[in-house]
């Protein structure tokens, strides 16, 4: 059902936390239901409330400033410095960052709903609300979080390793995770009337029929795909297709630059956390001299209190849609959104990795042959000189191009995930109220 003047509509909560790279690909699928006639509303983060009405979905406030979060102390600093017992308060604090007031907001929103939409790091709060209302749950994921006989759960692990140690590991993670939100949530199933949970998240999204969306390219997941199925679809990377509205902050003159000069190599950490701007500027700047290029770093979520010049210009969020295209490589974070980007761009990647999926997706592009990976603290001017020359080479470029071809279109992405959620709504069964 594709109409906008279809008679069977919905309403739809889309609850996700996060930054960005979050919040975009949610927006574009919301959109495209309330196109066909369905209502939507949107719960962002109070920062990203703007961004996601930019999309053309009604929103609302959820949860906590994630970037006032990613600058503060507690994430830039007290989880990585200190002895074990401060480190593990600043951990216990971090886990729980938000947990009221999504809650607080996810009691009002969902109650006259036929379904919430969701993300992987908010799954805990729409599974109580959806099993408490017994209505249908669906998740977006941007990388493999669940069980798998494929890859590791654990950052920087080998793609090579045997098929009954990854599953091992995820039940591991997964059951860790358990015992340390179990306590928060079941306070909530108290409260709400409903019976304690004892076992994990997956395990439970899974007994209560929620569907997982998978929002990345299977040509990267091949075992996977077949390994999952329809269980958990690929449907490609979500995001706005070439006739969208740009969504940009670039300061102004960027592209008259750019056009003035050979085309430069583009560096953004999105909301990654930099701890010295002028030492990351100073080292992109030996790099880029080093092979002979020009760099545009957008500052995403950092304050660079650092001057442009004639070979590295400093900027805002840019609209990767038009500046990819433009530029010979890019250096990123990692991240599903700018690891698409760069993708459908067709240009190699340098990706420096904070944590999260980043190292996964950094593992992907050196196994295509399209990219080269490291951690961010590991860049310097010599390691970062090292890994342009592998991805400057025309072999990379070239292979970067192909692959850009094969990649499912974004708005048949689009399409599929919101095909994907009507089914889910439309095969609900209210029956299945139980995921304990």
């Amino acid at each position: 059902m594709h109409e906008a003047d279809a008679e069977w509509d919905v309403k739809l909560l889309f609850a996700f936390s996060g930054t960005r790279g979050d919040i975009q690909p949610a927006a574009v699928i919301g959109a495209e239901l309330q196109r066909r006639g369905h209502a939507v509303t949107f719960a962002a983060p109070p920062n990203l409330v703007e961004f996601a009405a930019g999309f053309g979905v009604d929103v609302v406030p959820f949860g906590y400033d994630t970037r006032a979060h990613m600058k503060s102390e507690l994430v830039r600093t007290r989880v990585r410095s200190g002895g074990p017992a401060a480190r593990l308060k600043a951990f216990n604090e971090l886990r729980d960052v938000g947990w009221v007031e999504m809650i607080d907001t996810m009691a009002v929103l969902t109650e006259e709903v036929d379904a919430i939409v969701t993300g992987f790091t908010t799954e805990q709060v729409a599974l109580l609300f959806a099993e408490h209302h017994g209505i249908a749950l669906i998740s977006l994921h941007h990388a493999p979080v669940r069980s798998n006989s494929c890859f590791s759960p654990f950052p920087g692990a080998p793609l090579s390793l045997a098929p009954l140690i990854n599953r091992v590991s995820w039940k591991m993670v997964d059951a860790v995770l358990w015992g340390l939100t179990c306590k928060r949530e079941n306070r909530e199933r108290a409260r709400l009337g409903m019976a304690s949970a004892h076992s994990d998240l997956p395990s439970r999204m899974t007994r209560y029929g929620a569907r997982e969306i998978q929002a990345y390219d299977p040509l990267f997941c091949t075992d996977l795909s077949e390994e999952w199925g329809a269980a958990r679809p690929m449907v490609g990377f979500v995001g706005p297709g070439d006739s969208a509205p740009g969504m940009s902050e670039d300061d102004e003159g960027l592209q008259d630059w750019i056009a003035e000069g050979t085309p430069p190599i583009y560096f953004g950490f999105g909301s990654m956390p930099v701890a010295d701007a002028g030492a990351l500027v100073t080292a992109i700047g030996r790099a880029c001299r080093g092979v002979g290029e020009r760099a545009v770093v957008s500052a995403g979520w950092n304050d660079f209190n650092v001057s442009s010049d004639d070979t590295v210009r400093i900027v805002g969020q840019v609209d990767h849609r038009t500046v990819l295209p433009a530029c010979r490589a890019v250096v990123h974070h990692g991240g599903a959104g700018t690891t698409s980007a760069a993708l459908r761009a067709g240009k190699p990647a340098v990706v420096c990795s904070v944590g999260s999926d980043q190292p996964f997706w950094g593992a992907q592009l050196e196994r295509l042959g399209v990219g080269a990976s490291m951690t961010l603290s590991q860049l310097d001017a010599q390691s970062l000189e090292d890994r342009l020359r592998t991805v400057l080479d025309s072999e990379c470029t070239t292979r970067a191009s192909a692959v850009a071809a094969q990649l499912i279109t974004p708005e048949k992405a689009t399409t599929a995930a919101a095909d994907l959620i009507e089914a889910s709504v439309a095969e609900w069964s209210p029956a299945v109220v139980t995921s304990r």
